[in-house]
């Protein structure tokens, strides 16, 4: 039986902290359409996490280089896993995602939705698309990736019912909510990309352009969302809650607007991670709402 010690190179590769923002706005899509756990609900979860996991590996596996010239710490760096091990470990998220999708009684969606991600993973990270060097391609497809895609699997998982207009209203909001902060994620890398000639949108278009980009796109998605949760608040806990995610806005709005006075660097790179981790108790708080608009 495999200990801990085996599992663990497999787990840090996948990055769990990093697939929560697409776990929020999948439960966002599914209760705004419903507000009862089915265990389609958890099958699709569990299909979303694999398919994550095996985006952030194959990104890694291309990456290498790149990575290993920004000195980033990874069990692929450190060679406690090899390149070899990691595609197999993709192969086996793919079969684990087919084989829950098998199980359901929904397994047309699930399986749908596997054909999607795999195409999506596949245009951003392997040739000859290879989307993850194209400055405007890959900020659009981890919008779509974190944003639009969770939220319209976790509102057909719901309800399996065509999409309105005001659903995709939403879901356009959520990508752009997710192109606000996925746009920031250049910051870290810059010493890599710059020797690896990687045309990221920050080195093709500046600082200031990729800031005002990121500020714009939030303040549009989050009047947005707000607009539709004033129109469900009936009660005067759906109303407090809703204050609170006025409030989150306001504070992820200015740590944006932060991005457009500075120049450093470092300090990019942390107000990225702020940010990203706002916006996550942001919509962390979107869900709230659509769970006390049920009550």
């Amino acid at each position: 039986m495999p200990s801990v010690a085996d599992i663990q190179p497999y787990v840090q590769l996948t990055r769990p902290q990093n697939v929560s923002g697409s776990v929020i706005t999948y439960c966002i899509g599914y209760f705004f359409a419903i507000h009862t756990l089915s265990p389609d609900f958890f099958v699709g979860l569990i299909i979303l996490l694999a398919l994550h996991s095996l985006a952030t590996l194959q990104n890694d596996i291309e990456d290498f280089e790149i990575d290993k010239a920004n000195k980033r710490q990874s069990v692929l760096q450190d060679h406690h896993l090899s390149i070899s091990g990691a595609k197999f470990f993709v192969q086996a998220l793919v079969l684990m995602a087919v084989v829950f999708a098998l199980l359901s009684s929904h397994r047309r969606i699930h399986l749908t939705v596997i054909l999607g991600l795999l195409l999506v993973a596949w245009l951003y990270n392997l040739n000859p698309i290879r989307a993850s060097k194209k400055p405007i391609a890959s900020i659009l497809i981890m919008g779509l990736c974190y944003g639009a895609l969770p939220f319209i699997y976790g509102y057909l998982v719901a309800s399996g019912k065509p999409l309105s207009a005001t659903f995709l209203l939403l879901a356009i909001l959520f990508f752009l909510a997710r192109i606000s902060t996925a746009i920031m994620k250049d910051y870290k890398d810059v010493k890599g990309d710059k020797l690896f000639n990687k045309k990221t949108f920050y080195l093709r278009y500046g600082a200031n352009l990729t800031a005002w980009t990121s500020f714009i796109t939030a303040v549009i998605a989050y009047i947005g969302i707000i607009g539709m949760l004033l129109l469900r608040s009936r009660t005067v806990a759906l109303f407090v809650t809703l204050l609170l995610v006025i409030i989150l806005a306001l504070r992820s709005t200015m740590l944006r607007l932060a991005l457009t006075k500075t120049k450093n660097e470092k300090k990019l790179n942390v107000i990225f991670h702020k940010s990203v981790f706002g916006h996550n108790q942001f919509e962390a708080a979107v869900l709230l709402c659509l769970i006390l608009s049920s009550k």
